[in-house]
């Protein structure tokens, strides 16, 4: 009776209906696999917000970067104007080229962590970098960045730099954003309209949006990923406290039984010892 409220008592302090593995082989090997699969889990959900976190700021990027545009677009919508005078081109070209210095940093974000969020593999390396000839060269590489967020399903972080910038579609080919802006800007300062430059810089505005639309649907993706995550997390938790918690209040009513039949025990015993040989013959 003692061994038996020594462990209903360990039971109710510890809140588990066993203290060892022998106690329930059965129960203790089920629990011990939704044991690793919640800690399968715990990775996936760290992954997923790795991912959300490079995502958004991907996305915010994108974003500006596109009103950055949209402003260019403006200007040399309004620099094509007949009407405007070679010093009133050379006006807005100077605020193009601010645009330009803008549109170069924001495809040279840094994450939080320092890395650089369109270098692909090299993440210490400035993706963009303008050369000798007012060139922009990409420094990066073409790597992309995935994590597992499912047992079979992974998801990419960000998007490839060169394509984003530097693969715009032209009816003269694929050019790069900057040299689209770059075209402008000199004109504009030459004094002179450039009116292939509209329509230029509105495919450069479609195409990064377009890929502003790819990291949208990847967020999306994995914040789907993440509800059923987390109810998939509900469940295992209720199956863990299925087989492992106790139920504290059968305990407590078990314990007080034990205990009044110890104590009737014990006064019996004390009873019975005290008797002699005499005793049982009378």
């Amino acid at each position: 009776l003692n061994a038996d409220l020594q462990k209903i008592q360990g039971q109710i302090s510890s809140g588990k209906t066993t203290s060892q593995a022998s106690d329930n082989p059965t129960g203790a090997v089920n629990a011990s696999f939704v044991r690793d699969q919640k800690q399968m889990l715990d990775r996936f959900e760290t992954n997923i917000e790795r991912a959300h976190t490079n995502l958004v700021l991907t996305e915010v990027t994108l974003e500006d970067s596109v009103n950055v545009l949209k402003r260019a677009y403006e200007l040399t919508i309004q620099a094509d104007n007949d009407v405007l005078t070679a010093t009133d081109r050379r006006a807005i070209g100077l605020e193009i080229t601010q645009l330009k210095d803008a549109f170069m940093g924001l495809a040279n974000t840094r994450h939080y962590n320092g890395d650089y969020l369109f270098s692909g593999y090299r993440v210490t390396t400035r993706p963009f970098v303008e050369n000798a000839e007012a060139e922009v060269e990409f420094q990066g590489d073409r790597g992309s960045h995935q994590v597992q967020f499912s047992e079979t399903l992974r998801v990419k972080t960000g998007l490839d730099g060169a394509e984003v910038f530097m693969r715009v579609p032209t009816p003269h080919g694929t050019k790069d954003a900057f040299a689209i802006l770059t075209a402008i800007e000199n004109r504009l300062m030459a004094g002179e309209k450039h009116s292939e430059g509209v329509e230029e810089m509105r495919l450069a505005i479609e195409h990064v949006t377009n890929q502003q639309t790819v990291v949208g649907a990847q967020i999306n993706k994995i914040d789907f990923q993440k509800d059923v995550i987390g109810s998939r997390q509900q469940l295992l938790s209720e199956n863990l406290s299925e087989l492992e918690d106790a139920d504290i209040a059968a305990l407590v009513t078990e314990l007080q039984s034990k205990i009044l039949n110890r104590d009737a025990s014990q006064q019996a015993f004390i009873k019975i010892s005290q008797q002699s040989l005499f005793d049982y013959l009378r």
